[in-house]
């Protein structure tokens, strides 16, 4: 009787307790593990002469969820928001992203090394329009297709071992080789041709080489990083976790750059040539790969072995690797891509993607056009890259610091804003630099023209690494997994392909019209604004739907 009696008074007390809980003093002292209103219960249990610290657990009304909510919020504010618990997950994919970023840094440079020194600047639009995009489609179809009988981790071996495969090949098979393999000797039309696009043909190694980099540049970072990412990281801890990742990945660029401009400085002091560099970095990248392995293993033997999920992983058996088809049936590319289609929220992503990417490329081979001009020497050129790389980093490394603080003043919408603001302004004061410095030298030399260039494309880079890359992907959080993997693989490696080669397809027009791509700015700058205008349509479309409200834990 007396037991009732007991469980009644806390249950009046509990009741109580919740009715006046904005009106009466709070304590949050702790009883058990749940914080409990110890006023008006201390004063309910007086009467039985019971003590406070008797009895069972309880669960205050408010007090647990409001305790959470503090935290997240303290941790937010904080320097360095990541509790001891976190500390190794969030270490693993910090250095992995440092990782897939140094590789891509490495390859970029020496891609644009390779095909513009040989090929011109105005042979990328051709390359990118009939090589790089065909490519993205069939990479999406096997994409695909593997991910319909292979496991998470094999899927991801499978996609990432053929290109350290061909990083070696090329360095220590194609290149040594190239006067052998390449059309450039002889007396027919194809040898002796100067023009860029069938230059492409003639040193075929190096477009591909140009190709499977282009891939990387949408597999590695925004499909494989990111996947691995989105998987293990919960959306409050992404908000987190997120601007804080690029700080680690902003130092790649630093290391690369200056790993770079050491091995190109000793190639021109010692003579050995430029395939010495190129056997070098492909050591390097040999060993970048392994470390990707090991830290990925990592990741999800963390995840597995967890008692609690991590993040989004909560399902049972879903971090794990089967080897065996899925019982479920699984959706076709083709299904899943009219699926997807259906929803505004992905052709918003979509849309977002594929406007930064055409704006690149509107300004990045104009300005690479004038790098030729200045830099015509490969090994010139590279050293010009690796110091274009090194200050990507530095720049990239120190707007990370205040990228939390932006996205958590000014919300998701407003801060996706930056990016496109920024690249649009600076990108119109360089093409108007462009057509002054063609028309009036005397008044606006080239030089000031690289330097405005060079400015754009810093900005671009880091924008994108510190604010565009960690807000799209904060929105892929909230979706279904068949948009998380498709409907990504589909945006980031098709999309982005597709953006180049919309600008590329409009770039050739212009050269085949005009001659010379440093001659299409003024029609270049309408494209550009244009393609901003949508982008920003596409935030806040998006910026609609996915609010400050969205971000928190359900």
């Amino acid at each position: 009787m007396k037991l009732l009696k007991f469980v009644g008074l806390c249950q009046v007390a509990v009741f109580s307790s919740a009715r006046s809980l904005n009106s009466l003093p709070f304590d949050d002292t702790l009883v058990g593990r749940q914080h409990v209103p110890k006023l008006h219960l201390s004063r309910a249990l007086k009467k039985e002469n019971l003590r406070l610290d008797s009895l069972p657990q309880l669960t205050s009304v408010r007090g647990g969820a409001k305790n959470k909510e503090l935290k997240e919020k303290k941790k937010s504010k904080s320097l360095f928001p990541i509790s001891r618990k976190e500390l190794p997950q969030f270490t693993y994919i910090s250095i992995m992203m440092f990782l897939f970023i140094y590789f891509y840094t490495t390859v970029r440079d020496t891609k644009d090394s390779l095909v513009v020194s040989n090929c011109g600047a105005e042979a990328i639009p051709f390359l990118k329009m009939y090589g790089v995009m065909p490519a993205a489609f069939g990479f999406i179809v096997v994409y695909s297709k593997l991910s319909q009988f292979l496991g998470k981790k094999s899927l991801f071996y499978a996609t990432i071992f053929p290109f350290f495969a061909f990083y070696t090949l090329f360095a220590f098979v194609l290149y040594p080789n190239g006067d052998s393999i390449h059309f450039i000797n002889g007396d027919g039309w194809l040898a002796s041709s100067s023009i860029p696009a069938i230059k492409l043909i003639q040193y075929w190694s190096y477009s591909l080489y140009f190709i499977i980099s282009e891939l990387w540049a949408s597999a590695g970072i925004p499909l494989l990083f990111w996947q691995v990412a989105n998987d293990v990281t919960s959306i409050s801890e992404a908000r987190r976790f997120y601007p804080l990742f690029a700080i680690t990945g902003n130092l790649a660029p630093i290391v690369s750059g200056t790993v770079m401009s050491n091995i190109v400085s000793k190639q021109l002091s010692s003579g050995l040539g430029f395939g010495s560099t190129l056997k070098k970095l492909a050591v390097i990248k040999i060993f970048v790969g392994c470390a990707i392995i090991v830290l990925y293993n990592l990741i999800y033997s963390r995840v597995e072995n967890a008692k609690d999920s991590v993040g989004n992983v909560k399902q049972e058996g879903r971090t794990k690797d089967n080897t065996n088809p899925p019982s479920t049936q699984k959706t076709t590319l083709r299904e899943s891509i009219v699926s997807l289609s259906k929803s505004a929220d992905i052709k918003a992503v979509a849309m977002m993607v594929l406007a930064y990417n055409i704006c690149v490329e509107l300004t990045e081979v104009l300005w690479k056009g004038i790098l030729r001009e200045t830099f015509p020497n490969k090994a010139d050129y590279m050293k010009y890259m690796a110091s274009f790389s090194r200050k990507v980093g530095i720049v990239a490394l120190i707007m990370q610091l205040s990228a939390s603080t932006i996205i958590g003043k000014l919300g998701w919408e407003k801060a996706s804003l930056v990016a496109p603001v920024a690249m649009t302004s600076l990108a119109l004061l360089f093409f108007t630099a462009v057509s002054f410095s063609m028309k009036r030298s005397d008044m606006v030399p080239i030089s000031l023209a690289l330097t405005i260039g060079t400015i754009q494309n810093i900005a671009s880079k880091v924008t994108k690494y510190s604010l565009f890359d960690p807000l799209k992907e904060m929105a892929y959080i909230p979706m279904d997994p068949e948009a998380k993997s498709k409907g990504k693989a589909a945006i980031d490696v098709l999309g982005a392909r597709l953006g180049r080669s919309l600008a590329a397809g409009s770039q050739q027009i212009l050269v085949l019209a005009s001659g010379n791509i440093l001659h299409c700015a003024p029609f270049l700058a309408t494209l550009y604004l244009g393609t901003a205008s949508m982008w920003m349509g596409a935030v806040k479309v998006l910026g609609k739907s996915f609010d400050d409200e969205n971000l928190d834990e359900t």
